[in-house]
């Protein structure tokens, strides 16, 4: 069933539109939506815990810089801070940095200082409808522990209307009762988050790819709808897709899948419940990635509804099991 025409049955349910993960049922090891930043810190799972534009030049494509590395963006100077705050996980505190790129509220975490002067990661969530789990800090304070010991550049990244990514950014009301008419079908928010990370790729040395994202419910609609089929082929990587996904809203991609060249190491990893609210979306979104020629892979929660498992948790998992732990 489409997620639009379940929009009245959320106003119903805090957990069906929410990103704040919940409790996992004792059959699942994983993943949750919406976020009031209350999540108890773990203490025992080492995978949780925790500008201006820079324009849209395309990202090289990986491999070797003169034969001396893998390729990478080469920028410095960072960003600067409009503010900063803290998140605590298992007695340690992570600051983070808050930036506004192109309408986007970012918190940046860096990675833990090093003697190496390798190029970083790059990760990005991109949160569910109501972006709690942004404002909560509940992403930064689960992700960022993992981050920070693996050479990685953090971001969580706010949509421009500050409450959906998957909608027009001119809706500026969050609501629970956004249809079909809402969808940012123009892309505006794609483009926003090329921006984004086009900036962080001019304010640190970071790796061309693979680049880790990660999303949510609706950020992992607006993943998979629109910023997978625009820009998938300039901005590779590893897609931890949480409880959501869509098929591509234009019903093809702006590039060829079937060149591998251009597919290069994207891949992935689907994790949702077998009774989510969108599961025929999601599965209609599988499917439309496989006969893409995607190379994906599928984690189902047996009995669990709509993010309702450690979905930003999962997110962590994703990345760490894609990288080899390293």
């Amino acid at each position: 069933m489409s997620r639009v025409l379940w929009s009245a049955l959320l106003v119903l349910s805090v957990a069906a539109c929410s990103d704040e993960p919940t409790a996992p049922p004792s059959t699942s090891t994983a993943d949750a939506g919406f976020d009031a930043g209350t999540t108890p810190d773990s203490g025992t799972n080492p995978i949780v815990d925790a500008g201006t534009d820079a324009g849209t030049d395309p990202v090289a494509d990986a491999g070797t810089d003169a034969g001396t590395g893998p390729s990478s963006s080469h920028g410095s100077g960072k960003l600067a801070c409009e503010a900063t705050g803290t998140v605590a996980n298992s007695g340690t505190t992570y600051t983070y940095c808050v930036v506004q790129v192109a309408g986007s509220q970012l918190k940046i975490v860096e990675p833990a200082a090093s003697t190496s002067t390798e190029p970083l990661r790059l990760a990005i969530y991109l949160h569910g409808d109501g972006a709690r789990a942004h404002d909560g800090n509940t992403a930064p304070r689960l992700q960022a522990p993992w981050t920070s010991s693996h050479r990685t550049l953090y971001v969580s990244a706010r949509a421009p209307n500050s409450c959906a990514w998957w909608t027009k950014p001119s809706l500026t009301t969050c609501t629970d009762n956004a249809t079909s008419a809402d969808r940012d079908l123009d892309g505006e928010n794609a483009a926003t988050l090329v921006k984004v990370i086009e900036a962080l790729r001019k304010g640190w040395d970071l790796l061309d790819e693979p680049i880790l994202f990660g999303g949510s419910s609706g950020g992992s609609v607006f993943l998979t709808a629109s910023f997978l089929p625009k820009y998938g082929n300039t901005y590779r990587g590893v897609y931890a897709l949480g409880c959501g996904g869509e098929a591509p809203w234009s019903g093809s991609l702006d590039w060829d899948s079937t060149n591998a060249a251009l597919l290069g190491p994207t891949t992935l990893y689907y994790t949702y419940g077998s009774k989510d609210t969108y599961l025929a979306d999601i599965q209609a979104s599988i499917k439309a990635y496989r006969d893409l020629h995607f190379p994906l892979d599928e984690k189902v929660i047996a009995d669990a509804d709509h993010c309702a498992f450690d979905h930003i948790g999962r997110a962590v998992e994703v990345w760490n099991t894609a990288t080899g732990g390293n």
